[in-house]
């Protein structure tokens, strides 16, 4: 057998090169689109560093070295927007990143596979639709003369709430809004990690007297750790980065104390005001701290549950 496998490994390199190349050809696109969307535009990391004019171009625009991050540093607005992503990002692993979990747990639980499917197909469908009909949808709802909720409290003998321009509720809306439109693709992952679970351990589990709860916490719980810690991970990495289109398509001036975020802050400092170099040192400090914040999670994952991403 080790004759045979010295043998194909002495074939030509362009004879194994031209047996591959059907392998190259399927993942070209994904190499290409990492290299001109992910790669090159490292390149750009320098308008950071200095005093950029769109005119002079880069590398005749003159250089600030750190200019630029003291001066978000030293930016209340800055401090502001960081304080609302964190805060929206701590209250998203509270209380939607367990929503999944749970969901799937119950779906886990039904006895009618009709039921089951019909349930799983319905929570996911929210996922395939656009932000931007995601946020009419919920400004509808919001509506303070013809929302339905509004009209709800109306019932109720309540005055009709403007809920998009008081800050206090701002936060909860993003948060049950992206509970309610990423809930049940999430939960895909989960229902996965429980098909995979061997059935013999709950028949054994039965066997010994151990109820529907005792095997969820000594079997269920256990077989999902490991997708549980790889999604804490990825999310742990997003911390000081709560996306962009949600947050800008139901935010206004009015909620900007607590709704504003990066994304957004980025957005209207750097491109309409022109600002490039400034929000291009923000981003680069946001690229660094969530790099950070990945490793650390992973390292501690590997401490804690003896498992990591690498």
């Amino acid at each position: 057998m080790d004759h045979n496998i010295a043998v194909v490994n002495k074939k030509p390199f362009s004879l194994r090169l031209k047996k591959s190349i059907p392998h190259y050809i399927l993942i070209a696109p994904a190499i290409l689109w990492y290299v001109f969307f992910h790669y090159m535009p490292i390149y750009g990391i320098q308008i950071s560093f200095r005093h950029f004019n769109p005119i002079a171009g880069m590398w005749n625009s003159q250089w600030a070295g750190f200019h630029y991050f003291s001066m978000f540093l030293r930016d209340a607005g800055f401090w502001r927007v960081m304080r609302n992503t964190v805060l929206l990002n701590i209250y998203g692993l509270i209380f939607a990143f367990p929503f999944p979990i749970i969901f799937a747990l119950f779906l886990n639980e039904l006895r009618s596979k009709a039921f089951m499917r019909v349930s799983q197909t319905i929570s996911y469908l929210p996922y395939f639709i656009s932000w931007v009909v995601v946020a009419s949808i919920w400004r509808s709802m919001l509506s303070p003369s013809s929302g339905v909720v509004n009209q709800i409290l109306g019932g109720l003998g309540i005055e009709p709430i403007y809920f998009l321009a008081k800050a206090e509720y701002f936060r909860t809306i993003l948060i049950a809004q992206g509970v309610w439109k990423g809930f049940g693709m999430s939960a895909v992952y989960y229902i996965a990690a429980l098909a995979g679970i061997d059935q013999e351990l709950y028949q054994a589990a039965a066997i010994d007297g151990a109820g529907r709860l005792k095997q969820t916490w000594h079997i269920t719980l256990p077989g999902l750790r490991n997708i549980v810690i790889v999604l804490f991970v990825l999310n742990l990495g997003g911390m000081i980065s709560s996306g962009f289109e949600q947050p800008f398509l139901m935010y206004n001036p009015m909620v900007y104390e607590t709704g504003d975020v990066i994304g957004t802050y980025v957005y209207r400092i750097g491109l309409e005001k022109a600002q490039y170099s400034y929000t291009a040192a923000i981003s680069l400090t946001q690229n660094i701290v969530g790099f950070v914040l990945v490793y650390s999670a992973n390292r501690l994952s590997r401490v804690l549950a003896g498992w990591s991403l690498w």
